[in-house]
């Protein structure tokens, strides 16, 4: 039998393009057909969705990936723009406010500081409000415009007392009633500025899943820069108001209702060019709750969650008092403080640039593995070369220390860029709440220390600090490394962290849940805060502000 000579076609070249794959699959439907679709005139066969992952190897969300310099993304750049603006500026212009129109004591002053930073433990709870109870059917545009009108009217409030106040000739004729009013006034305005701050980085965090494997990450690196232009813009406000000689420019009053007009000038672009999915069904907070409980024993989520929180907790462990000895020593102790923040904007601003095209697609813990050396090595070398009186130079201190600028850059994308890949559809706003609530309730415990646990004279003796000995610069030196050592911990997070996007991804779907890990998130949020909160009203107990615990000298 003679064998046929039959020609066998090539098998087609498939071209995939991620990007063209816009929502998951639904398993209960059907396929539609059994081959690929093809298009005649390019040549090109497309796979359907239902032969790919989509959520491995496309976007996460439908709708196409945006372009964050575009109309669809105005509305969000004006609403960052405001919750940005809103919150820097709010804490620049109280801080001169409540030292000399609230009768306040230096000690005073930094507890109340403290506590107008609080509201920000809340985001869990506004971002699981916002899931489930949509306004007018949008879950961050209705909130959004809610926060950014809730700051707007507390900070007239604030700027109509401030005038009264400086009205009034006698400090001692000040009503401790007002006095009250503005710092409750003050926290209801920082807790529209955490509604406004919640919504834009869900929202920026839904845009980016839409994005396809290869480009997500891009708008992320586009919204965390535009902050940095934000916070230059913040910076230029306090110059031109505040300023940094002690006296203001413009009385304080006057800062508050400009910062308070503001703040509204973006609201009609936020109505025009916002744009997102309409909801039209409400959920239960108690059904939503008993899902993001289960949410959050997923492994994927917890072992985040615990990168997060070490990176939070031991890198931003500073002892403030042996920086400023060293920088004392180097002559750099009267640098601009406001120039010194444009430097350091700009400095984060660079590495989310590196990051965008140099590290988007690389290993996480790679790349985030740099932080803690990029906050010790510059940070030790400096203090080494000043203490021991090698170079005590304050432009070469200013360019060495500068450096450690970088390890707050990437310290911005760790709760971004992770969570991307594990955020769910209708649990957005709790997850990213649970993320900015874990990271501020570790802030509060650090901050709280920082003038208690970590002070300068448990470590060096103030009056040998100032004789400039050499006893001195051993006790400085050893407790900066003591502060290293400490920062060096933040290692441990990525023990937990997946190693790219993929690997989160399949640790969600696959990764199993953990039981007991729902409890422990919460419980540490709880622990963390109530810590810092009681400390932080003992100040104002007069027969405990003297424990050093809270800051003060010492009980006799």
């Amino acid at each position: 039998m003679k064998p046929l000579n039959v020609a066998v076609p090539p098998p087609p070249t498939i071209k995939s393009d991620f990007s063209t794959f816009e929502s998951p699959i639904d398993l209960n439907q059907p396929f539609q057909g059994d081959s690929p679709d093809s298009d005649e005139e390019g040549g090109r066969y497309i796979v359907g969705d239902h032969l790919y992952n989509h959520e491995m190897y496309g976007s996460l969300r439908k709708g196409g990936a945006v372009d964050w310099y575009s109309m669809e993304c105005l509305g969000l750049a004006a609403a960052t723009f405001t919750s940005m603006f809103s919150y820097q500026s709010l804490l620049t212009v109280l801080q001169p406010m409540m030292n000399t129109q609230f009768n306040l004591s230096k000690q005073e002053v930094t507890a109340v500081y403290r506590l107008v930073q609080m509201p920000m433990a809340l985001s869990f709870l506004f971002g699981l409000l916002s899931d489930c109870y949509p306004i007018m059917g949008l879950r961050r545009k209705g909130y959004m415009i809610l926060g950014c009108i809730i700051n707007a009217v507390s900070i007239f409030i604030i700027g109509g007392l401030s005038a009264h106040f400086e009205s009034q000739t006698n400090a001692k004729d000040r009503s401790s009633t007002l006095i009250a009013i503005a710092i409750v006034m003050s926290g209801f305005a920082s807790i529209g500025c955490i509604i406004t701050y919640l919504c834009v980085h869900t929202r920026a965090i839904e845009l980016s899943q839409r994005e396809s494997l290869r480009d997500r990450g891009a708008i992320q690196a586009s919204y965390l820069i535009f902050r940095r232009y934000v916070s230059l813009l913040c910076t230029a406000f306090a110059l031109s108001t505040v300023g940094t000689s002690g006296t203001p420019h413009v009385s304080l009053s006057t800062s508050m209702l400009i910062l308070g007009v503001i703040s509204l000038l973006p609201l009609p672009l936020v109505f025009r060019y916002w744009r997102e999915e309409v909801y039209s069904l409400n959920t239960s907070m108690k059904i939503r709750g008993q899902i993001f409980w289960k949410i959050m024993q997923q492994k994927a989520v917890w072992r985040i969650m615990a990168f997060i929180f070490f990176f939070t907790l031991f890198l931003g462990i500073k002892f403030s008092d042996s920086t400023g000895v060293v920088r004392a020593w180097a002559g750099a102790a009267t640098d601009n403080s406001l120039l010194v923040k444009s430097i350091n904007d700009v400095v984060m601003m660079l590495t989310m640039y590196v990051w965008r095209y140099l590290f988007m697609n690389r290993l996480w813990p790679s790349f985030f593995g740099m932080a803690p050396v990029l906050q010790i090595v510059p940070h030790l070398l400096i203090a080494s070369l000043v203490t021991f009186d090698g170079v005590r130079d304050r432009y070469l201190y200013r360019s060495i220390y500068s450096m450690t600028a970088i390890a707050d850059g990437i310290g911005l994308l760790n709760t971004i860029v992770p969570v991307t890949e594990i955020v769910q559809e209708g649990s957005e706003g709790a997850l990213v709440g649970l993320t900015l609530t874990l990271q501020r309730c570790v802030n509060i415990f650090v901050d709280t220390n920082s003038v208690g646990l970590f002070r300068g004279d448990n470590f060096y003796t103030p009056a040998e600090m100032k004789r400039d000995t050499s006893s001195a610069h051993w006790d400085v030196l050893l407790s900066l490394i003591l502060n290293f050592g400490i920062n060096a911990l933040a290692w441990v997070g990525l023990f937990f962290l997946p190693s790219q996007k993929l690997d989160a991804q399949q640790l969600r779907m696959y990764g199993g849940f953990t039981k007991a890990a729902s409890g422990t998130i919460i419980a540490l949020c709880l622990s963390f805060f109530v810590y810092g909160l009681t400390v932080t009203l003992l100040t104002f107990i007069p027969g405990a502000s003297c424990l050093r615990l809270v800051g003060g000298a010492g009980c006799s």
